[in-house]
C-alpha cells in the first residue's frame, strides 16, 4: 500500500478537520530526518484555522475546540493537536515529547520522497474539501484565494466555473488578471502530461473542436487560448490545477508561465507551461544532487564490488549486463546451476544501493505449478478483495519512489512455462513509449477498480535466471525476442574474497539505468550513419538465417541498435566485442532444429563470425557439432 493510500484510509475516519491539518502542518515543517518540532507544527496547525477565520470562513463546526481558535493559547493548541489527531497516527508518526519532536516512523520515512509528499498533500486536501463541504456547504473559491493558495489545495470544476463564469466542462478559465487551467492527466488521444521528471514543465493541449473523424481543429484566436498565450507578455499568472482522471477533484499545482506553443507529430497544438516559484509556495525537490559519476566509473565500481565479494565475473560481463539492462529492463541470465546467476543479480543491485532491506531488491522464486499471471501479479480472494502478488508489491513500491532503481530477480523462471505466467507482463513492457521525458506504458489489468491503476515503472528492472536441464522448459521466440539472453558459463573457482578489499555501495539514482530510447525513432537524429552501418550487419545476418525462418524483425533491430549506440556513447566495449555479444544474445538463441538446411545456416554464420566475433563463432561451432552428432541442435547446453 502506498503512503497516500495509507493516509487516505486514516482520513476516512475523520470526525473533525484536525487529522488532515496536522499532517499538512507536519509536512510544511519537515526536516531531512523526517521530523519536525512540535511547536513549529502546532504554529502551522493554528495558522490554518486563523486563516479560515480571516477569510470569513468558519474554522470548525460548532462545538469543536478549534471553532474558537482566536481565543485559544498556544499551549491549548498544542495540547489539542497532540490529544486529538495524533493517537490516530500512532502506527505511522512517533511523538517524542522529551525532545519536542514529531517523526514519521521508519516504514513511512523509507517511502517518503518529493513525489509521495506531493500525493500525501493532495489526499489531505481532498479530505479537507469533503469535510468542509459536508458541514458548511461552502467551497467558494475567490481571486484572493489564488494569490496565496497552498500546494495541493482541492477544488471542483464547479468551483472554478463559478469564479470564471464559464461552463465547468471547459479546461481554460480566464479570470480578472489571470487564467486558471484545469488539467486532466489520464491520457487519451490528446494526453496532457508532464514533460520532465520533476514535474515542473506541463504539456497542455489548446482548446479545440472535435471533428466527426476524431481529429481536432484549433482556433488559436479563441478567448481561452489567447488568454494563455498572452499571459506571459501581459504579466499575469496561469494557475494550474491537475487531476489524474475524470471524476476526481483538481489540486493546485502552482503558478505557471506559458513558454510557447508547439505541435506534436500529428500536428495537434499544445502549450508548454513552466512552473514559476513564488514566495511562500511549497518547493518540490527531486533528490539532492550529488557529483555525478560517469557511466564507465559506475560499471568499474560494480565490477569491483562484485569481485570484493569473491565472485570472478569479468569486467566485460558486467559491462554487457549493464548495457543490456539499459537497452531494456528485462534480461535473462542462462547457465548451469551454481554459476552465480542469482548472486550476480543481488550483488549488482547492492552495488548501486538497492537491497532487500530497503525494499529495492526482491528475489521471486518461480514455482513449477505457476500457470497464469495470478501467481506473480495477484488475484481476488473469495471475499472479492485483491491479494497482491510479489511482483505487484514491487511495482507499487517502485511507482512510489521513482528516483531510484528497483531490481527483481525472477529466479529459475523456466521451472514453469514462461508464456503461461509472464506473457501479460511482457506485453506491458512492450507497450512502453516515450512521452516527453517520461516513459509510460499501458495499465496492467489487475481489476483493481477505477481508482487504482498500475503501470510498468520506468525504474523497475527484471532479471530472470534460467537453468537449462531436463527439469525446465524451453523458451518460445516471443520471450527470446523481448530480452537479451546472457549465457553464464565461464567462472573462476580459484578466486577468494579479499577481506581487506571492502567496497562501499553507491546510492545511484535511476538515471543511470533508465532507457533513453524505446523506439528507433527516439535515437535517429544525429546517429543516422552509425545506425545504418549497424543495421546493415543485421541485414547480412538475416539473409543467412532466413532460409530456416529465423530472421529477426523490428523489435530485435531496435534493441540491437540501442545496445550498440549506448556502447558507442560510453566506449565500454570494443565495437566488435559489443556486436559479438549482441549476436550471441539476440540471434543465436533463436536457432534450433534438425532440418538439414540448418547445417548450411550454421556454417555460413561461422564464416561470417570467424574473423571478428569469436564468442559467437565458438558457440556456433558447438551448435554445428551437436547437430552433426545428435541430429538436433539449439543454443542451450
Amino acid at each position: 500500500m502506498s503512503i497516500a493510500e495509507l493516509f487516505d484510509q486514516k482520513f476516512g475516519h475523520k470526525q473533525t478537520s484536525y487529522m488532515m491539518v496536522a499532517v499538512l502542518a507536519l509536512l510544511d515543517n519537515l526536516n531531512q530526518e523526517g521530523g519536525a518540532s512540535i511547536d513549529d507544527v502546532a504554529t502551522s496547525f493554528k495558522a490554518f484555522y486563523l486563516e479560515r477565520r480571516r477569510k470569513g470562513r468558519q474554522p470548525e463546526r460548532d462545538g469543536a475546540v478549534l471553532a474558537r481558535v482566536e481565543t485559544l493559547s498556544d499551549s491549548k493548541i498544542r495540547e489539542t493537536m497532540l490529544k486529538m489527531p495524533m493517537p490516530a497516527f500512532q502506527d505511522v508518526i512517533d511523538v517524542d515529547q522529551a525532545r519536542g519532536y514529531l517523526y514519521f516512523k521508519p516504514k513511512v520515512l523509507a517511502k517518503l520522497n518529493w513525489k509521495t509528499i506531493k500525493e500525501l498533500r493532495k489526499v489531505a486536501w481532498k479530505h479537507l474539501y469533503q469535510y468542509y463541504k459536508n458541514h458548511f456547504q461552502n467551497t467558494e473559491l475567490t481571486v484572493q484565494d489564488l494569490e496565496n493558495l497552498p500546494f495541493g489545495y482541492a477544488v471542483s470544476a464547479a468551483d472554478v466555473a463559478r469564479l470564471s463564469g464559464q461552463n465547468q466542462m471547459k479546461g481554460i478559465h480566464p479570470i480578472e488578471k489571470g487564467v486558471i487551467i484545469l488539467c486532466t492527466l489520464d491520457g487519451g488521444a490528446y494526453a496532457n502530461t508532464w514533460l520532465d521528471e520533476n514535474e515542473t514543465i506541463l504539456k497542455y493541449y489548446l482548446e479545440g473542436r472535435m471533428q466527426p473523424d476524431g481529429s481536432k481543429t484549433y482556433n488559436e484566436q479563441a478567448k481561452s487560448n489567447m488568454a494563455v498565450r498572452l499571459s506571459k507578455e501581459e504579466g499575469y499568472p496561469v494557475y494550474v490545477f491537475t487531476r489524474e482522471k475524470r471524476g476526481q477533484l483538481f489540486h493546485f499545482e502552482g503558478t505557471f508561465v506559458c513558454d510557447r506553443v508547439e505541435a506534436d507529430t500529428n500536428g495537434d497544438k499544445y502549450f508548454v507551461l513552466r512552473r514559476k516559484s513564488r514566495d511562500g509556495e511549497m518547493t518540490i525537490n527531486a533528490p539532492p544532487e550529488k557529483e555525478l559519476m560517469s557511466v564507465p566509473e559506475v560499471v568499474i565500481h560494480i565490477h569491483s564490488f562484485v569481485r570484493a565479494k569473491g565472485y570472478s565475473f569479468t569486467e566485460d560481463f558486467i559491462k554487457n549486463l549493464y548495457l543490456s539492462l539499459k537497452t531494456k529492463p528485462f534480461v535473462i541470465l542462462a547457465g548451469i546451476s551454481g554459476t552465480g546467476k542469482s548472486k550476480v543479480c543481488r550483488l549488482l543491485a547492492e552495488a548501486v544501493g538497492a537491497t532487500a532491506e530497503n525494499g529495492r531488491y526482491t528475489l521471486i522464486s518461480v514455482r513449477p505449478d505457476w500457470n497464469d499471471s495470478t501467481d506473480l501479479l495477484g488475484y481476488r480472494n473469495l471475499q472479492g478483495e485483491f491479494v497482491a502478488g510479489p511482483l505487484t508489491k514491487v511495482i507499487e513500491a517502485a511507482l512510489d519512489n521513482p528516483s531510484y532503481p528497483y531490481f527483481v530477480c525472477l529466479d529459475e523462471m523456466n521451472l514453469s512455462r514462461v508464456e503461461y505466467y509472464f506473457s501479460d507482463f511482457l506485453s506491458i513492457i512492450e507497450s512502453r513509449e516515450l512521452r516527453g521525458d517520461r516513459i509510460v506504458s499501458l495499465p496492467i489489468d489487475l481489476q483493481l477498480g477505477e481508482d487504482r491503476k498500475l503501470y510498468f515503472p520506468e525504474n523497475l528492472y527484471v532479471i530472470g535466471t534460467v537453468n537449462m536441464d531436463e527439469t525446465t522448459h524451453s523458451f518460445s521466440r516471443k520471450v527470446l525476442d523481448r530480452a537479451n539472453t546472457i549465457e553464464l558459463t565461464d567462472i573462476d573457482l580459484g578466486i577468494l574474497p579479499d577481506v581487506q578489499d571492502d567496497i562501499a555501495p553507491l546510492e545511484l539514482t535511476n538515471e543511470y539505468f533508465r532507457s533513453d530510447y524505446i523506439r528507433l525513432k527516439d535515437c535517429v537524429v544525429g546517429n543516422e550513419e552509425f545506425l545504418q552501418e549497424k543495421i546493415r550487419i543485421l541485414e547480412d545476418i538475416n539473409k543467412i538465417i532466413s532460409p530456416c525462418g529465423f530472421q529477426v524483425g523490428y523489435r530485435v533491430r531496435d534493441e540491437f541498435c540501442f545496445y550498440l549506440l549506448y556502447n558507442h556513447q560510453w566506449k565500454l566495449l570494443p565495437e566488435d566485442r559489443a556486436i559479438d555479444f549482441q549476436i550471441m544474445q539476440k540471434i543465436l538463441p533463436r536457432l534450433q532444429g534438425n532440418h538439414y538446411r540448418l547445417e548450411n545456416v550454421l556454417e555460413e554464420l561461422m564464416d561470417f563470425c570467424q574473423d571478428r566475433y569469436p564468442l559467437s563463432y565458438k558457440k556456433l561451432d558447438f551448435m554445428l557439432g551437436r547437430l552433426q552428432s545428435d541430429g538436433f541442435t539449439s543454443f542451450w547446453p
